[in-house]
């Protein structure tokens, strides 16, 4: 494998963005709304009444920094940006210190950028196609809910805006994986969602649980605030 290539395989740009977010996390803050500055700090883990952990915590900061500071860009297009220090990078440094305080450097020729970004643009869909890679028993289904509850209330305040979604669909892969995403239609709410936008979510999110084949899904045309969860059998 040459040189070049294998620069592009071990390459991983998420820790870069993370040290990026982390250096920079105020500034980043006062960009957002105040809805998700308000679900952030609710859900802070350094907060001794929050229930989400660490892990949990600063995926959904990501989430939220992907969506309300890059406008859900596709990741080839957050690259670019992040490499030429512009549209939100413009104080990105070539070194930096990450929240495990281990120094970063960060050193990329032209074709070396070439490189990592044709291989994410290979991967490219019609959407932004995010992936959260969190070790099994972190929380990854209670972690997808709020991500969800957080869209949802969003998308109720600013509905123009069309990086929030009004609904959404949930796959699991076989049928035993479904049944542990019940916990998204059983989870108690109260325990991400400020109490101020609970009676809200309550009056208006619907729940979907198409649990075989032959189930019919029963949504109103052009509903909102519905979460259909199926398997892609």
């Amino acid at each position: 494998m040459s040189k070049k290539k294998s620069f592009a395989l071990d390459f991983a740009f998420y820790t870069h963005l993370w040290d990026f977010y982390f250096q920079n996390k105020s500034k980043i803050r006062s960009k957002y709304r105040l809805l998700s500055r308000k679900f952030l700090d609710f859900n802070n883990y350094e907060n001794p009444d929050s229930f989400l952990r660490q892990p949990q915590f600063e995926a959904l900061e990501i989430y939220i920094f992907l969506k309300e500071y890059q406008d859900n860009k596709k990741i080839h297009n957050i690259f670019t940006d992040w490499y030429e220090k512009k549209n939100g990078f413009e104080s990105r440094s070539d070194i930096g210190v990450g929240k495990d305080e281990q120094t970063t450097l960060f050193m990329m020729n032209v074709e070396e950028y070439k490189e990592v970004f044709n291989r994410m643009k290979n991967y490219e869909l019609n959407y932004a196609n995010y992936i959260f890679a969190l070790t099994m028993g972190t929380g990854k289904t209670i972690l997808m809910a709020t991500c969800i509850f957080y869209e949802f209330l969003l998308a109720n305040k600013f509905p123009k805006d069309n990086r929030y979604c009004h609904n959404a669909l949930v796959f699991a892969p076989d049928k035993t994986v479904l049944e542990s995403l019940r916990e998204i239609q059983s989870f108690d709410k109260p325990k991400v969602v400020p109490h101020e936008y609970l009676s809200w979510l309550d009056s208006n999110l619907k729940i979907h649980y198409l649990e075989d084949t032959g189930t019919t899904l029963n949504t109103i045309d052009r509903s909102k605030y519905n979460i259909i969860i199926s398997n892609t059998q």
